[in-house]
């Protein structure tokens, strides 16, 4: 005959007890009525929208044609007709610096300018008669793009912080700037 093994007391987990993780969790969601509100995430989303467009704008496209200029110069379209060179850097001012500026959020609006104006010029210039699916990219950095133009850079952004250190303000719920 099997013996049976001893039976085990079944405690709990830490993490469910009421002081574990869920207990402080529970707690903080109580005690921060901040962090049930709509400008948490609306501000967080302007920070993942400007970070992931801003750094595949700069790294994917604009890199390569900084680095490699002078070997790019025939392959970029002039749609203005002022030589393929300026139209290069144009290119290059769009989709690097504009997508630094936008991830960053330094100057995030005029970021957000270039990388739209960039956008659409490939959109609606450079691939213009291509397929959907050759285009759907830049479709979505101009959307992008022009959504951080117009709602702004958010809470989380260089230009908040900057603003806020020169007592300008700094976002939507900072105490406003101090008359003398």
């Amino acid at each position: 005959m099997l013996a049976r093994p001893p039976r085990i007391k079944h405690h709990p987990p830490q993490s469910l007890a009421p002081g574990g993780f869920f207990g402080i969790l529970t707690s903080l969601c109580h005690s921060l009525p901040v962090a049930l509100s709509r400008e948490l995430p609306s501000n967080i989303v302007l920070l993942v929208l400007r970070a992931v467009v801003g750094v595949n704008m700069a790294c994917l496209h604009g890199w390569d044609k900084l680095h490699h200029f002078s070997s790019r110069l025939g392959s970029v379209p002039d749609p203005f007709g002022i030589g393929p060179k300026y139209s290069l850097m144009i290119a290059v001012a769009g989709e690097f610096f504009g997508g630094i500026l936008l991830a960053s959020g330094l100057v995030g609006r005029a970021g957000a300018f270039l990388v739209a104006f960039v956008a659409g010029l490939t959109l609606f210039s450079g691939l213009h008669g291509s397929a959907w699916h050759e285009r759907e990219l830049w479709g979505l950095y101009l959307a992008a793009s022009l959504t951080v133009l117009l709602l702004g850079c958010g809470r989380y952004s260089l230009d908040s912080v900057v603003w806020k250190k020169f007592g300008k303000g700094g976002g939507k719920g900072s105490p406003s700037p101090t008359k003398k």
